[in-house]
């Protein structure tokens, strides 16, 4: 799975539920175009992603009650909507990596891509392992937010731990793992059994990580032609996105492509177009669709079409979303605020069925007119796209079992 995160409440209006023919003040400054999915327009400002619509899923009927970022963001990453302050819940990557582990020796289970936080830092604890402890923490590969460019150095420093020093032989590592092994069996002074047990398997992941090959080629983009790599943009979520597809193709079970660690990206209340905040600032790097739609339309457009193309991806789904939809008419500002009763929630890959739109909106986009399609219910799509029972329990640090998703029925449409 890869899923794409559009923190801040990416609005209908300019992605993917466009309303032409409603009056300017819902419509908003951007026009309409005609994509390959039949029944479907989106906003102009998406041209590429227009013309590979057919091979996506569309949900115009997303919906809840609530208008914070911070719990729902964490409902819709995780599964439990949470007080913004709360670490304890874990993200749908990492029960993957709880209850899927990597689908090949060598890789990480669980891999998160995504720009620097610099503000919110407890949001971005989101996408962490809550409960279940640090080994199945995701490996973090993290990006500048206010550069538009991808930055290869740090994809390198992130990916350095995945060689072995230069005077350190297979033989000394071997070493090294037989006094390791030894040190286990002394008394561990920790603070808690789980603690321990948890840093065992990490430990054994980290093992095979350095000693061989396979994880330090997925991380390599440069494998890549010039063509496919130009294809997917040279901006970071072109390369992040390209990125993503590698390591699922090479057996990493869950990539999360985090456009928004602050959960800001999208969150447009000034302007739609082009929010004019010196940056960084307090609001955060929101900078409206005039910045925001190029790169993602390229990046998603390269991004589906390889998922429905390459034989390496099949059964990968891709999920786009964010935490609620923005208000059916523009502010004073010029912008959108929160509106949880009504999102667009895109699906692509050959994991589920494409080619359909499921539920509607109203005319004026601001209620689902069909079908309504909660979080839970997405997230119940997810869990068995994975193949996990979400009725399983989950042991928290005090030793009480937890059901992973209390909630939700998935989607059928979709499979």
């Amino acid at each position: 799975m890869i899923q794409i995160w559009l923190g801040g409440g990416p609005s209908q209006f300019e992605t993917f539920d466009p309303k032409p023919l409603a009056p300017v003040e819902i419509r908003g400054p951007y026009g309409a175009i005609p994509s390959t999915l039949p029944g479907a327009q989106v906003c102009e400002m998406l041209p590429l992603t227009a013309a590979v619509m057919h091979k996506t899923a569309l949900i115009r009927s997303f919906t809840h009650p609530y208008d914070d970022h911070f719990g729902v963001a964490r409902w819709c990453l995780g599964g439990r909507r949470e007080p913004d302050n709360s670490h304890g819940y874990p993200s749908l990557g990492s029960i993957s990596a709880r209850f899927r582990g990597s689908r090949q020796p060598g890789m990480p289970p669980y891999v998160l891509l995504s720009e620097e936080p610099v503000m919110h830092l407890h949001l971005f604890d989101a996408n962490g392992p809550g409960y279940l402890g640090v080994s199945h923490s995701p490996f973090t590969v993290m990006q500048e937010p206010y550069l538009p460019d991808f930055q290869f150095d740090r994809l390198r420093s992130a990916t350095s731990s995945l060689e072995l020093a230069n005077d350190v032989t297979l033989d000394r590592l071997n070493d090294r793992k037989s006094l390791l092994a030894g040190l286990d069996r002394l008394p561990r002074q920790l603070d808690s059994r789980q603690a321990q047990d948890s840093l065992d398997p990490f430990a054994r992941l980290a093992l095979e990580l350095i000693t061989g090959a396979k994880a330090r080629r997925a991380f390599d983009v440069n494998e890549e032609s010039a063509a496919t790599r130009q294809g997917y943009g040279p901006h970071r979520w072109g390369q992040m996105a390209l990125l993503a597809r590698r390591l699922v193709e090479a057996g990493v079970t869950f990539v999360t492509l985090n456009t928004a660690p602050d959960c800001l990206r999208w969150d447009w209340h000034v302007s739609v177009v082009r929010e004019n905040r010196e940056q960084p600032s307090p609001g955060g790097p929101n900078v409206g669709m005039e910045h925001s739609g190029p790169p993602l339309d390229r990046a998603l457009s390269a991004l589906i079409a390889d998922l429905a193309e390459r034989d390496q991806c099949r059964n990968v789904l891709l999920i786009v979303w964010g935490e609620f939809g923005r208000s059916p008419r523009i502010n004073p500002t010029g912008g959108r605020d929160h509106w949880p009763l009504l999102g667009s929630v895109l699906l692509a890959g050959q994991g589920v069925k494409t080619g359909q739109i499921i539920g509607a909106s109203s005319r004026d986009g601001g209620l689902p007119a069909d079908r309504p399609i909660g979080p839970d219910d997405v997230l119940a799509t997810l869990y068995k796209h994975l193949g996990i029972n979400p009725n399983l329990n989950a042991v928290n640090y005090q030793g009480r079992p937890i059901a992973l998703l209390p909630d939700g029925k998935a989607i059928d449409e979709l499979f």
